[in-house]
């Protein structure tokens, strides 16, 4: 975890305490130390996750599915794009709250299924259950587990299946503070990592150039961040495309669960925008822009900004990308440039997890802003931090 002087994101670290916000202020900039970790222990578990990946990839006509509950399925939503590219095959992102009420829908009994299962605490009710139904429907199962916590019930009932992956990731992942922050980018990152098995030593020096760039942005961008925060605004809209959709999804996640609901937060893709959602847009408004790095779908991004900036009043447009047009960027209200890195894997994979920071950081320090504590920011128990109350049914 960097520190700036007895700092973390721009508040002393005693008044972190006092504000009940210190975990989370932790998790958040401890990323770019964590991810190195996690993928440096993907790199020495090479032979055994390569053993386990090989035997799955030599079925034929086998499908993916990615799964997991709230932030967790998001994980799995930003992954489905680029594994799909990358692998040429059916990988589907469905969250276990949808296999656990609907299994029939999804699981099919004679295709071969990968079961990849995202969890910070393995113990949400739906993503054990979701496990169950399937082992009851799939013929040939296989699993991967990646999780923060290796006590966790989805750790416990993998441990000694043959065809099953248990990927524990560094325990400081395993976040006290209520939002999901540095266990969501981790498990990404390692999701990715065992894809690109083979050039392994490639992707580590990939994860350390974003480890860097990450770092420095939480360095040079929290002032900034801070000054947006203090703008007056009741609504915020995150847009972006392919795996920048689900980083669109999982940032208005994070601001509606550390402000309380108090502010109010919409997602969507910038095509998808003009399509009814853009009615929300009004004077306590502000619309968050993530620019892809993928040509062809960058082209439609900044049309939709360019949009925007044409035809707004009051509100206000943040554009986030990697080398911004500059008829957008003179035009914008905030401009958060991100560096355009030179990776072995393609840019756009890891563009996601540079974006998704700047969400994490407006809604923690909005979250102060409004007097929240981002550590419990619902202490009188409607939402937890795992989620209770779920009654799980048996398949008839």
């Amino acid at each position: 975890m960097d520190k700036i002087g007895q700092q973390l994101l721009g508040i002393n670290l005693e008044i972190l305490k006092q504000i009940n916000g210190l975990n989370t202020a932790k998790e958040i900039t401890q990323q770019p130390t964590v991810w190195k970790e996690a993928v440096l222990n993907i790199k020495k578990n090479k032979n055994k996750i390569n053993d386990f990946m090989n035997k799955f990839s030599s079925i034929k006509d086998s499908r993916i599915i990615l799964t997991g509950a709230g932030t967790s399925a998001f994980a799995g939503e930003t992954c489905e794009p680029y594994l799909t590219n990358l692998l040429n095959k059916r990988v589907e992102a469905i969250a276990t709250t949808d296999l656990v009420a609907s299994p029939q829908s999804y699981f099919i009994k004679g295709i071969p299924t990968l079961l990849i299962s995202f969890a910070r605490s393995g113990n949400s009710p739906e993503s054990v259950h979701a496990v169950k139904l399937a082992n009851q429907l799939v013929d040939d199962l296989y699993q991967v587990i990646i999780t923060c916590n290796k006590e966790g019930k989805l750790a416990e009932n993998t441990k000694d299946d043959e065809k099953s992956l248990l990927l524990l990731m560094p325990k400081e992942t395993n976040d006290l503070g209520f939002a999901m922050t540095s266990s969501f980018t981790t498990m990404v990152l390692s999701a990715m990592a065992i894809f690109n098995m083979s050039n392994i030593e490639s992707f580590v020096e990939d994860v350390d150039k974003l480890s860097v760039s990450v770092n420095d942005f939480l360095v040079n961008n929290t002032h900034k961040v801070n000054k947006l925060v203090n703008e007056e605004f009741e609504r915020i809209v995150y847009l972006g495309s392919s795996t920048s959709k689900a980083i669109a999804r999982e940032s208005a996640l994070k601001v509606l669960e550390l402000t309380g609901g108090i502010v109010n937060a919409n997602y969507d893709t910038p095509l998808g925008f003009r399509h009814g959602p853009k009615s929300v847009i009004d004077d306590t408004t502000i619309t968050v822009i993530y620019i892809s790095n993928y040509d062809y779908t960058r082209m439609y991004d900044l049309d939709l900004a360019r949009e925007m900036l044409t035809h707004r009043k009051r509100d206000k447009v943040v554009v986030i990308g990697c080398d911004i047009d500059n008829d957008i960027s003179n035009k914008a209200d905030y401009i958060f440039e991100l560096d355009n890195i030179n990776y072995s894997v393609k840019n756009e994979a890891l563009l996601p997890l540079q974006q998704i920071i700047f969400g994490q950081m407006l809604s923690f320090l909005k979250a102060i802003n409004l007097n929240i504590t981002p550590d419990n920011p619902c202490p009188t128990g409607e939402v937890n931090r795992v989620v209770q109350g779920v009654i799980l049914h048996d398949l008839i």
